[in-house]
C-alpha cells in the first residue's frame, strides 16, 4: 500500500510525496513483483479502509509494505504520533490517522512479515524499539531464517524530527532525500535478495550523509515480532551501479476511475476469486466460481488439506479484460504462493484465461479458468 500526499485541504500543500509513491509503486511492482495499491492525496477513510482489507484478506503466504509520504506530527502531551490524510484538519486530530491504527494492523493482518515505511517528519515516533543485527556466517540460511520467522518493523526518514520535502543540493531534486535514497538502494542494491535492515542500514549512512535528519528501524512494540525481517527479492530488471544517481522516468500515472459498471463488477469477482483461495474453503470458492463440478471440488479440497499446508495466497497479475454481452474473458498471470509447514514456498506462476459470466441477478462469477 503506496501513500502519497501532496494537495491538503486544510494544511500546507508538499512538493514531492506524490511523485515519491509514484516512484516507488513503479519500482516495487516492476522490479519485485509486488501487487501494489496506490493511494495518491488520499483522505483518513481511504487509508483507514485500505488497512481493514489487508486483514481481512491478507494471509500467513503474504508479506505486506506500508508506505507513506505527507505530513506527520508528534504530540508530546499524549505521547502520540500521526500521519496526515488529505482532509487532516488544523485543529483537531479527528481526521488524522494515528500510529497506533498503523501498527494495531501491523500486529492484526495474517502476513507473515509486515514492514512500514514512513517518510514524514517525527516519523521515528511510530515506534521507539531498536533492534538491529550483524549478518555472519552462511549469508543464505540467514536469509532463510527471516523469510521463516514472524517479522513487524518501521522504517522512518527521521526520528522525533522534521525532515526534508526535497533532496540536498546537487541531487535530483523532484524527490524527498529519503525517497531518493530509497528508490536509488531499491535498483541498485548490490544482491538480488536482501533484508530490510540491510537495505536500512545502506540508507540511513546515504540520508545521514547529505541531510540532518537520521532514518530509524525499529522492532513495533507488542505486535508478535518473532526476530525474522522482511526480505526483499527482485525478479526483473535493477543493476548494480554502485554510487551513481538513479533519475526516473515515465511515471505511470494512477488508472482512472472506471466508467464501465460491468469492468468494476468483473475486478470485483476476480478479487473474490482470489480472496476465496485465500479462505482455504472449497464452499467460498464455489460462490465465486459457481460451475465448479463435482470432480473439480473434490480436486482443490485435496489439494487444500494437504498434509502441512498451512496457506494459500492467489493472485492475478497483469489483468488484460475483455467483456461482451454477459461474458467475459481476463486473460492473466496467476500466482500462487504455499506455505507448507511453516516455509514459504516459492510462486507457482501459470498463464491463465478466465472466463466469466453474468447469472439470472446480473451479478458476475467465474464460469472456467483455461491454461494459456
Amino acid at each position: 500500500m503506496i501513500v502519497g500526499i501532496n494537495n491538503y485541504q486544510h494544511l500546507p500543500p508538499l512538493l514531492t510525496p506524490r511523485n515519491d509513491a509514484q516512484e516507488i509503486a513503479l519500482v516495487l511492482s516492476d522490479q519485485y513483483g509486488f501487487k501494489t495499491q496506490l493511494l495518491l492525496d488520499a483522505t483518513r477513510d481511504q487509508i483507514v479502509g485500505a488497512l481493514d482489507r489487508y486483514r481481512r484478506t491478507l494471509s500467513e503466504a503474504d508479506s505486506l509494505l506500508i508506505y507513506y509520504a505527507g505530513h506527520g506530527y508528534f504530540d508530546k502531551e499524549v505521547d502520540q504520533a500521526y500521519w496526515a490524510p488529505v482532509d487532516a484538519g488544523q485543529d483537531t486530530y479527528a481526521r488524522w490517522v494515528i500510529a497506533t491504527e498503523v501498527t494495531g494492523t501491523a500486529k492484526a493482518v495474517p502476513a507473515r512479515h509486515v514492514l512500514v515505511i514512513s517518510d514524514s517528519c517525527y516519523s521515528g515516533m511510530l515506534t521507539r524499539d531498536v533492534r538491529l543485527a550483524t549478518v555472519y556466517g552462511d549469508r543464505e540460511k540467514y536469509l532463510e531464517k527471516m523469510i521463516q520467522t514472524k517479522s513487524r518493523h518501521v522504517m522512518s526518514s527521521g526520528g522525533n524530527e522534521p525532515v526534508a520535502d526535497s533532496d540536498a543540493p546537487g541531487h535530483f531534486s523532484s524527490h524527498s532525500v529519503f525517497a531518493n535514497v530509497l528508490l536509488q538502494d531499491l535498483s541498485q542494491f548490490p544482491t538480488k535478495e536482501f533484508t530490510a535492515e540491510q537495505l536500512f542500514i545502506q540508507i540511513k549512512e546515504q540520508v545521514g550523509g547529505r541531510s540532518k535528519q537520521i532514518p530509524q528501524y525499529n522492532s513495533i512494540r507488542d505486535s508478535a515480532h518473532d526476530g525474522g525481517d522482511f526480505v526483499f527479492v527482485r525478479v526483473r530488471g535493477g543493476e548494480v551501479n554502485e554510487g551513481a544517481a538513479i533519475v526516473h522516468s515515465n511515471l505511470k500515472e494512477p488508472s482512472p476511475p472506471i466508467e464501465n459498471p460491468d469492468e468494476e463488477a468483473v475486478r470485483t469477482a476476480l478479487d473474490k476469486y482470489e480472496e476465496a483461495y485465500a479462505s482455504m474453503d472449497v464452499q467460498e470458492i464455489k460462490k465465486v466460481w459457481p460451475s465448479l463440478s463435482k470432480d473439480q471440488q473434490k480436486e482443490i479440497k485435496n489439494g487444500l488439506e494437504a498434509p502441512g499446508l498451512k496457506a494459500v495466497k492467489v493472485q492475478l497479475r497483469n489483468r488484460t479484460t475483455n467483456i461482451g454481452e454477459g461474458k467475459a474473458a481476463v486473460e492473466c498471470d496467476q500466482w500462487m504462493v504455499y506455505t507448507f509447514a511453516g516455509r514459504r514456498q516459492p510462486p507457482q506462476t501459470n498463464s491463465v484465461e478466465i472466463l466469466l459470466a453474468k447469472d439470472s441477478r446480473g451479478a458476475w462469477a467465474v464460469s472456467e479458468v483455461k491454461g494459456r
